[in-house]
């Protein structure tokens, strides 16, 4: 009998790792037994908060596409999409690094037409099958091809192999039916302390425990079920497990 009953998952769909971590809590049979409350966050002021932007980085963008084509690949998962990316970034050699710190100049983002239509399918039960798509067609994690999951269209298209409503998802954040649900989980994520995704709280008895990063899924596991050693997670024990 697990020691927690339940956690919160924190992710966005802008994040590689917090799309390989979804894919791998879905389908490792030790999570199973788990009420996994999902969280998309993407606050309207969402780098001017308490979350971090990686982009500011170029360091830290270098690393992180080679280190998610690395926990792709241990996932099973296609890593070329990220490989490509690290490839096209190269860190100036003619700055003075000492004056001055580097990063991307990024167009406006509108993950929130993502996020609202997640917390549609959630709603309609279809939050893991949907989540999964839009991870797949985000950095291609499947091969067939990456697309802009910021597109209407393509969410609609997603939506409707999910067996969702298109127009329904399109519209969500227009609808504004989702948008106290997701002022909680923002509220709930500063209560939490998340700064970058994917980030996990488990409730224990007098604290809570947080674990940021794809790769702390073990520590996680650890605490939820007060293992007394850390438990191994490989791509053997990855299954597809159908959640609701």
């Amino acid at each position: 009998m697990p020691k927690h009953e339940r956690f919160r998952f924190y992710f966005s769909f802008r994040s590689p790792f917090a799309g390989i971590a979804f894919y791998r809590l879905r389908r490792f049979p030790q999570f199973n037994d788990f009420d996994i409350e999902l969280i998309p966050l993407w606050p309207e002021n969402i780098f001017g908060g308490h979350m971090d932007n990686p982009t500011d980085n170029l360091f830290k963008m270098v690393y992180i596409f080679n280190d998610a084509a690395r926990q792709a690949e241990e996932a099973g998962l296609s890593p070329e999409y990220f490989r490509n990316l690290a490839s096209n970034f190269k860190l100036p050699a003619e700055l003075d690094y000492s004056k001055q710190k580097v990063g991307l100049t990024m167009q406006p983002e509108n993950w929130s037409l993502t996020h609202h239509a997640f917390l549609y399918a959630m709603e309609t039960g279809k939050g893991w099958a949907f989540g999964d798509e839009i991870f797949n067609r985000r950095f291609n994690f499947d091969g067939k091809g990456a697309e802009n999951v910021m597109d209407p269209e393509v969410i609609g298209k997603i939506a409707t192999e999910s067996g969702l409503d298109a127009d329904k998802a399109i519209n969500a954040r227009a609808s504004g039916i989702y948008d106290q649900q997701q002022a909680a989980m923002v509220k709930s994520g500063e209560t939490d302390g998340v700064f970058g995704v994917p980030f996990f709280a488990v409730d224990c008895a007098d604290t809570t425990e947080v674990f940021w990063g794809n790769d702390h899924l073990g520590f996680l596991l650890k605490t939820l079920t007060d293992a007394s050693s850390l438990p191994i997670l490989t791509a053997a024990d990855l299954t597809r497990v159908q959640r609701q």
